[in-house]
């Protein structure tokens, strides 16, 4: 499925609780996977940091993991209870992503781990992905894609 919405910053934390909702319809034993692509300040850490809020983090503590590569957050949510969240944006191999030892974040389905700038990380199955498009200063234009697996 795929859906399309022209948002502010404002309106970022609607589109993560609707992605949270999905998620949660999600059936797979694993981790659920969010992937987001977009350019350099397109929305991808404003919505990460939203999405991190509606699992009860504290999105003051959510900021882009571009020099360490991967944050790891303790979620307040009843099914969630641990954010990953990764920034590829510095990877130049997908052999590099080995560093991050993902391999028991992503066989817990308690986890949910975003991923910005994966596509040094295409082997990874995702649950859904959103892809966002700067329209202007204060508009974004997010395509989110997903599949149902009820």
């Amino acid at each position: 499925m795929k859906e399309s919405f022209v948002l502010r910053e404002e309106d970022m934390v609607g589109l993560a609780f609707k992605v949270a909702e999905i998620l949660l319809e999600e059936s797979t034993p694993t981790a659920k996977v969010v992937l987001l692509e977009g350019g350099l300040g397109a929305g991808k850490t404003t919505f990460a940091r939203e999405l991190a809020h509606v699992l009860g983090i504290d999105k003051g503590k959510v900021t882009s993991p571009t020099f360490i590569l991967k944050k790891e957050h303790v979620a307040k949510h009843m099914v969630f209870k641990k954010l990953v969240h990764i920034d590829a944006y510095r990877f130049t191999h997908p052999s590099e992503s080995k560093i991050l030892r993902l391999e028991d974040d992503l066989k817990d389905p308690q986890t949910v781990v975003v991923i910005e700038w994966p596509s040094k990380m295409r082997y990874l199955k995702s649950d859904i992905e959103l892809n966002f498009r700067i329209i202007d200063e204060n508009i974004r234009d997010v395509t989110v894609s997903y599949e149902r697996n009820l």
